[in-house]
């Protein structure tokens, strides 16, 4: 068979299935009709598949969260700095609570 025409095909099919709004289907059902596919599935210990599943979505999730709250407290921290008498009293904290930090480690010398 020449290539040209089994790739036009696969093309034609992709565009036909994203233009018709479907997601790309795939037939699995060759896997139930042959023995060593019907072999090699039930030898899957479903527990372990699930528990692997269980972990990924988890550490996705927790990943998802944490750059939520990032994002937030990000946003959050460019109003208050935005805020000029805000920014100012920052600024002064940060300088006082810098001298004190100073004169501790000076004294310990």
């Amino acid at each position: 068979m020449d290539m040209n025409r089994i790739e036009q095909a696969i093309e034609n099919k992709v565009i036909s299935e994203i233009q018709s709004g479907h997601v790309l289907k795939f037939d699995y059902g060759f896997m139930d009709a042959t023995p060593w596919m019907k072999k090699a599935l039930s030898n899957i210990d479903m527990e372990k598949v699930m528990n692997e599943v269980t972990e990924k979505l988890q550490h996705e999730l927790a990943e998802k969260i944490v750059n939520k709250i990032i994002t937030e407290m990000g946003t959050d921290i460019k109003k208050l700095m935005a805020n000029a008498s805000i920014r100012d009293e920052f600024a002064y904290m940060l300088r006082k609570n810098t001298e004190l930090v100073l004169e501790k480690i000076n004294k310990e010398d």
